[in-house]
């Protein structure tokens, strides 16, 4: 079953977009969400060492809204710096970093919740590869194992979820993080959730959320991927849906909008993955994270008429 809407408008308005708005026109774009899309749940990305800013924080409380925190942006930054840097990093140096910047972050949260801003998952991701599925896996679940107890402990009501990302080889033509190249496939992050809620069985089990954004650039359908993750014993927390970038060798990870045919996901897509959450007895969110990135083109579209497309498009499918 949809439980919930998520919009990812960060990704038109935010941290990391082309057309990043400042925090107090952000706000705007925020209320009118809540007000006029009916929509008041919301996928943001935080960063260790840099507080939400204090114009959105406010915000969101007034809003009593609900927050996806996404450490994809804290790993594309630092991992841009240091290449070993992710919890499944084969470097303990710069999987402890990666540990200790996620600790930070899960401060941040707990902050916010003390304001009335309800966190509903922390979403983590992998790292790139550097070896063998076997010893990657083995140092991300020590870091899932870790990650559960401290949201456990910091953030009771909120679920820890891990995102899958593109799995591009090495010689890929674009560059990270335009192409994650991370260090586990789906099969493999599944095996290994699976032995962290065996082991630590906390009060919200360890889930995946599907981003069809980051599904594109290795040719794998999203329904494909939400049926694999529902048919598993790990729970799908829930899908984000967006596009990618088409370029001369391949599609970059830009979160382009449905609007744009040719992104690789259409609204139709979306459609028939939404019928499949519909379907389950697992209550999920539905969410959508789009640009305003047309074809190769980083400003083709409005913001109003991305952010506006996007919450018809959710208010639509969980009807």
């Amino acid at each position: 079953m949809i439980a919930e809407k998520v919009l990812g408008a960060y990704a038109a308005i935010g941290t990391m977009s082309p057309t990043e708005l400042p925090p107090s026109e952000q706000v705007v774009w925020y209320r009118r969400a809540v007000e006029e899309w009916k929509i008041s749940h919301f996928e943001i990305p935080l960063f260790a060492g840099e507080p939400l800013a204090p114009e959105l924080a406010e915000a969101f409380a007034d809003l009593h809204a609900s927050l996806v925190v996404t450490l994809v942006a804290q790993w594309a930054r630092a991992g841009a710096v240091n290449a070993a840097y992710g919890f499944s990093s084969l470097d303990e140096r710069a999987r402890v970093t990666a540990m200790m910047d996620a600790n930070a972050i899960v401060q941040q949260c707990a902050s916010l919740e003390e304001r009335g801003v309800r966190i509903r998952n922390v979403i983590v991701q992998t790292g790139r590869r550097m070896g063998g599925s076997i010893q990657h896996a083995i140092a991300f679940h020590k870091s899932l194992v870790v990650l559960a107890r401290l949201i456990d402990a910091v953030l009771p009501e909120a679920g820890l979820a891990v995102e899958p990302t593109d799995t591009r080889p090495d010689d890929y033509g674009i560059a990270f993080p335009g192409a994650k190249r991370s260090s586990l496939d789906t099969d493999a992050i599944v095996q290994t959730i699976c032995a962290v809620n065996r082991e630590y069985p906390a009060n919200s089990r360890v889930g995946v959320m599907v981003n069809s954004g980051r599904l594109i650039l290795d040719g794998i359908s999203p329904l494909a991927m939400i049926e694999q993750v529902l048919d598993s014993e790990v729970p799908l927390v829930g899908a984000i849906f967006s596009g990618a970038r088409p370029t001369p060798v391949g599609f970059r990870d830009s979160h382009n909008c449905h609007l744009d045919p040719e992104g690789g996901f259409s609204a139709a897509d979306a459609s028939a993955c939404a019928t499949a959450l519909k379907r389950s007895p697992q209550a999920t969110f539905i969410g959508m994270k789009c640009s305003c990135a047309r074809g190769d083109d980083e400003l083709g579209f409005e913001i109003e008429e991305v952010l506006r497309a996007q919450s018809a498009l959710l208010n639509e499918l969980a009807a």
